[in-house]
């Protein structure tokens, strides 16, 4: 089962079953799968494991064998982040423009993620305190964004995922109702936190057919692995269509409006994705 807020309750911790039922259970019954290394002191939350042999660095290729990443490396370090779920708390509300801000202010600090790759070393504290239009954003932050969904594809094996080992995540393009995927912004689910019912494409692709309005709620991660891809009329192969490299990766929460539009403050107004499958099977 998933573990929902990671900080106990009178020693007791909020969980959620693989078929989507949620509860509390004693901490001194459950053991955590959890990660520390050196390069993620500053995240306060805890690490996705579904296999221990797939460590929250992940594994890639050397020399042809699968070996994990050391935690100081930028692909270590991203795949930790990746992996990586906020602490509990009240999300940061974010808008599309936050995240084209966000990006712009990284092209200021980095160079422009259109054409440039910025590389970390050591640990991803560059990454802190970015702006956004009304202050700023940190990566690891709780955050939360309401959009449409415009484009669901399952991932190919990723290094994240030790090359398949654990699954793959699900890349979803999000935007207004009305903006096209190169002015998207990407939300993934990843196979290590997954609350079960309704956590699939054939669900997600059922809410863009019906133009729901959905808030997906997770971390802030920056993707550094790609360049921006946000023009048409100069596509960049084998990079995904999407105007910042700013995501919600991993999705923790994920809602569904109740109306044709909700407002993101009030929870009121929406429902689980594992109860909207419910009652929308089809």
């Amino acid at each position: 089962m998933d573990v929902i807020e990671p900080n106990p309750t009178e020693g007791y911790y909020r969980v959620r079953t693989q078929v989507g039922e949620e509860g509390w259970l004693w901490g001194r019954n459950l053991t955590f799968g959890q990660f520390v290394g050196p390069a993620v002191a500053s995240l306060t939350g805890m690490y996705a494991i579904k296999n221990a042999s797939c460590p929250p660095v992940g594994k890639h290729k050397k020399n042809g064998v699968l070996t994990k990443y050391s935690t100081t490396s930028d692909g270590g370090m991203r795949n930790m982040a990746k992996r990586h779920i906020p602490a509990a708390g009240t999300p940061v509300t974010l808008e599309m423009s936050d995240f084209e801000r966000l990006q712009t202010s990284t092209n200021t600090k980095f160079g422009n993620a259109a054409t440039t790759k910025k590389h970390f070393s050591g640990d991803r504290s560059d990454l802190h305190g970015i702006a956004t239009l009304s202050g700023t954003a940190s990566e690891g932050d709780l955050v939360q964004l309401a959009a449409y969904i415009i484009e669901v594809r399952p991932q190919g094996p990723e290094s994240v995922n030790c090359a398949g080992q654990d699954g793959t995540d699900s890349h979803i393009s999000v935007g207004g109702p009305k903006t096209t995927e190169w002015r998207s912004v990407v939300v993934e689910m990843i196979p290590q936190f997954s609350p079960g019912h309704g956590w699939n494409a054939a669900t997600l692709r059922r809410l863009r057919t019906k133009k729901m309005q959905v808030l997906v709620v997770g971390g802030l991660t920056y993707d550094n692995e790609h360049y921006v891809n946000k023009e048409s009329s100069n596509p960049k192969h084998a990079q995904p269509k999407r105007m910042s490299l700013w995501e919600i990766h991993p999705i923790t929460q994920f809602y569904v409006c109740r109306a044709s539009t909700c407002d993101p403050q009030n929870l009121s107004e929406w429902m689980t994705l594992a109860a909207w499958a419910k009652a929308n099977p089809k």
